[in-house]
């Protein structure tokens, strides 16, 4: 049975409401076919067999194509192998690249990264191969341009895939990424240890980049528990130290005083902690 336009926007939709780790396995799953999102958006409703002669595509008509396909489809100018956009065919497989011209770096400002619905941005990965997105839905992704022209890239997807997370939840960024790749892609975008934030559209969130073991990107608000219970609750677990014991802090020596608690500033990596001998 073949798939309408129609369904298309219902199946769109389902896919926006799942969590993360569900669009994780549906993508992961279309990349086993080697079609990932092409395979899926691709099936359009069936027209008759006239073609208009295909058209070159400007720049406005690739933009609507990939910040406006919602449209597009609603307005049934998907066929199965094209899209109609003012009147006139533009074919899948000639869809052009975008231009990086037009393209803004991911790079942080004061440790921050915003990325905005409706732009274009890109990443050159430290083999010289650049990546551009499409921002979107509150989400980057390859640009559907490229998706549906058949250029779609594993290592792009990846690239996207840890923005977005970080944009909601990096809690388990480790899961799909090693420290090293974390690190590398922090690093490349400008973001320092300390204090950061990525904000995608309306999602945003805000995180320590520590060097400990708790994990590269831990959010601020478990971060202010753990310095809570440092410098003014205290902790059981310092029971088991003397008064005096010196504790190395982010490379760093603090002493544990008559409280329990250390005089450390906020901001110091918390997370990375050698601790002394314990009490016989």
């Amino acid at each position: 049975m073949r798939i309408t336009a129609n369904n298309l926007l219902g199946n769109m939709s389902l896919i926006r409401s799942l969590n993360g780790h569900e669009r994780k396995n549906m993508h992961m799953e279309s990349y086993n076919k080697d079609s990932f999102i092409h395979s899926s958006l691709s099936v359009f409703q069936t027209y008759g067999r006239t073609q208009i002669r295909s058209s070159k595509c400007s720049d406005e008509v690739l933009d609507k194509i990939n910040f406006k396909l919602d449209d597009i489809l609603r307005q049934k100018r998907g066929r199965e192998h094209s899209f109609i956009v003012n009147g006139k065919e533009y074919m899948h497989k000639d869809l052009p690249r975008i231009d990086s011209s037009k393209c803004m770096n991911i790079k942080a400002v004061n440790n921050k990264i915003v990325l905005n619905n409706g732009h274009y941005y890109n990443y050159k990965d430290r083999k010289g191969k650049e990546h551009i997105f499409a921002c979107v839905n509150d989400r980057i992704e390859q640009p559907y341009s490229d998706q549906f022209a058949g250029r779609q890239d594993k290592n792009t997807y990846q690239i996207a895939k840890f923005w977005n997370m970080l944009s909601r939840d990096g809690t388990y960024m480790s899961l799909y990424y090693s420290k090293a790749e974390q690190q590398s892609l922090l690093n490349d975008a400008g973001i320092s240890e300390g204090f950061f934030s990525v904000q995608i559209g309306s999602k945003k969130q805000e995180y320590f980049y520590s060097n400990g073991n708790a994990g590269v990107a831990v959010r601020k608000f478990e971060y202010d528990a753990v310095y809570d219970m440092f410098a003014k609750r205290g902790s059981a677990l310092f029971n088991e130290y003397d008064i005096g014991s010196v504790f190395m802090i982010g490379g760093k020596e603090y002493i544990l005083n008559e409280d329990r608690k250390f005089d450390i500033p906020y901001g110091e990596d918390i997370f990375d902690v050698q601790f002394p001998k314990r009490v016989q």
